[in-house]
């Protein structure tokens, strides 16, 4: 970019610094509200469950071993995967480990290879269940599908009760606690609502003062001055979501199994297409009370409801799944829960990010483009 351009770019920067630091109150609310929503909301949302996604690592390939994997299977919540990602070939348990970190399954189903001679021979036998407990409420609805189905099968066989047992592993939280679910899909929701909510209001509040007419009186252009208010908000947010983490990570005791690099840099992304959103609804909202409850109603109930935070993504009729596709919430959610909880790696989420940059380049332009019309009308 021209050094010329820069310079513009620059003053917008500037002058964005300054409209920030003098209104303290709306500064301290942006840290306090977030504080608030994670201390309340933190206690209270639990989940359903619709689908269970397994992978079974059937080591006998007996008769019996097929009969029990055709149980699963007949089960219609329950989808069973055997093959490997090629669809040929067994699957093996490293992989199956690698789908339960990358949120592909919910749970790995290990059937012993000496099943069948060790039911023939009246000795004991277990069935492994490796279950993702980073969600606790789902982690014990899948271990009792599991019990059920498992019961129902020794119960069709005689002679078999007392010699076939569940084993059972926990992997992610073995303590249990469904706050390492939920909370870091409400810092996801929260640091969207918020990061939207700062750019918002700023168009709209320059339409109400009337200085707006300065900037569209200005050799600035309009993606220029989209930027400029677009940058310091960056740093805010940013700032607003590593004081949201460290808030989780020492009053909750939410762990960090990944790297925080990683999730800074996805951070920094979904919140540059929270700001990108802001702009637009502010570019089209005539006040700011408009633009407030806009933020509000796009930000905070699709991210809630349809971005996996509360109900999986599964469990969506197709038109709502769909719409989630485009709310940026449904791929943050999956890399900070993967960061956080499963100790993700950043090749995890190359679409996900993929998609987050994307969605900011889609509502920059879109904000550039709205800006630029009111502007030519004003002239």
């Amino acid at each position: 970019m021209p050094s010329k351009n820069m310079g513009r770019i620059k003053a917008i920067i500037v002058k964005e610094f300054f409209h920030i630091m003098r209104d303290p109150r709306s500064l301290t609310m942006v840290f306090f509200i977030p504080l608030v929503m994670i201390f309340i909301l933190g206690y209270s949302v639990s989940y359903d469950l619709n689908r269970i996604d397994a992978a079974v690592i059937d080591l006998s390939q007996s008769r019996l071993s097929k009969q029990l994997v055709q149980a699963f299977a007949a089960n219609r919540i329950f989808v069973i995967r055997t093959r490997g990602n090629n669809g040929h070939g067994t699957l093996s348990l490293a992989a199956a480990e690698k789908m339960l970190r990358q949120q592909k399954i919910k749970e790995i189903i290990v059937i012993p290879a000496d099943l069948s001679r060790c039911l023939a021979e009246k000795r004991q036998c277990s069935i492994g269940l490796i279950i993702d407990g980073s969600d606790v409420n789902i982690a014990n609805l899948v271990y009792q599908y599991d019990e059920r189905i498992i019961l129902e099968f020794i119960a069709a066989m005689k002679g078999v009760g007392q010699l076939l047992k569940i084993n059972t592993k926990i992997f992610f939280n073995p303590e249990a606690r469904s706050q390492f679910f939920f909370i870091p899909g409400l810092v996801a929701v929260i640091l969207l609502m918020i990061s939207a909510m700062l750019t918002s209001l700023s168009v709209a509040k320059e339409r109400e003062t009337g200085s707006i007419a300065l900037l569209f009186i200005s050799p600035l252009k309009s993606r220029e001055i989209i930027i400029g208010k677009t940058i310091p908000y960056i740093i805010v947010s940013l700032l607003d979501g590593v004081v949201i983490l460290l808030f989780a990570r020492f009053w909750f005791g939410i762990p960090l199994r990944g790297s925080l690099a990683v999730l800074l840099v996805f951070a920094l992304l979904y919140i540059v297409s929270g700001l990108a959103l802001g702009i637009l609804i502010s570019a089209s909202a005539p006040t700011q009370r408009t633009a407030m409850l806009a933020t509000l109603l796009i930000t905070m109930l699709p991210s809630f409801l349809l971005s996996g935070f509360i109900f999986p993504l599964d469990s969506l009729s197709p038109v709502l799944r769909a719409i989630s596709y485009v709310i940026p919430a449904t791929y943050f959610l999956r890399i900070i829960r993967g960061v956080i909880l499963k100790g993700a790696e950043l090749r995890h989420f190359l679409f996900d990010g993929g998609m987050l940059i994307a969605l900011s380049m889609v509502l920059l332009a879109a904000a550039t483009r709205k800006f630029n019309r009111q502007r030519k009308a004003a002239q």
